[in-house]
């Protein structure tokens, strides 16, 4: 029993941010005049932590896509006088955030390996990008620029499967998707994806107006 206790302990540990063990470098995201969102390219290694800050208002709308080389790094989203409790957990809700924000202030977006990726001193390369949508944005206005091609509607669905699966870390056979739906500014198609022990986890592929692929976003915070 203490053998198995031990085990289970340090699996655990494994699978814990890095977050403890190192400072956090912070830097501040600007936009360009006129412009509503960013896309910064950057990379850390090992145990390096990166909060971007973006100041932000109560009934804005925030998205956020995080795009990287290394399947153990991810972001979290901290509100205003949160202190280090995430709104948001990359690790269990995925790569991709959007919603409404609840204060006035700074929010941080903070990039990270998890702990056994960084005691291997592993470096992850990403895109991380981030807009911000006015309170009386439309859901148009609010989706964040697209990533992918233009697709046919008979291949929108397959695509969305190779997003979620490779979002996910499983293969497309474990993903089913429904119907393309129409939304202002675009088209979506919701799906499932099955995590095994973890669960169901539901998701939605978003598409812009010429069906180009936008991104995976998971439907709650917990990604079920």
């Amino acid at each position: 029993m203490r053998n198995a206790m031990i085990a289970t302990g340090a699996l655990a540990a494994l699978a814990m941010p890095a977050i403890a063990q190192a400072p956090v470098r912070s830097e501040r995201v600007q936009f360009s005049r006129g412009a509503a969102s960013k896309v910064i390219k950057a990379s850390l290694k090992g145990y390096d932590i990166v909060d971007y800050l973006v100041g932000a208002r109560a009934g804005q709308t925030m998205n956020v896509t995080f795009r990287t080389s290394n399947a153990s790094s991810y972001f979290n989203l901290m509100a205003p006088g949160a202190g280090e409790t995430a709104m948001f957990v990359g690790s269990t809700a995925g790569n991709s955030f959007s919603g409404r924000l609840p204060a006035n202030g700074d929010y941080r977006i903070r990039v990270y390996l998890m702990r056994n990726a960084a005691r291997r001193n592993e470096v992850a390369n990403y895109t991380l990008t981030v807009g911000i949508a006015a309170a009386a944005a439309t859901a148009a206005q609010a989706m964040p620029p697209a990533t992918g091609p233009a697709l046919t509607p008979g291949n929108m669905p397959a695509y969305c499967r190779g997003e979620a699966s490779s979002q996910y870390g499983t293969r497309p056979a474990y993903v089913k998707t429904g119907a393309i739906a129409k939304a202002p500014g675009g088209f979506f198609i919701d799906g499932t994806v099955d995590k095994g022990r973890e669960g169901i986890k539901r998701f939605r592929c978003r598409f812009d107006a010429g069906r180009r692929f936008v991104d995976v976003m998971a439907m709650t915070p917990d990604g079920e």
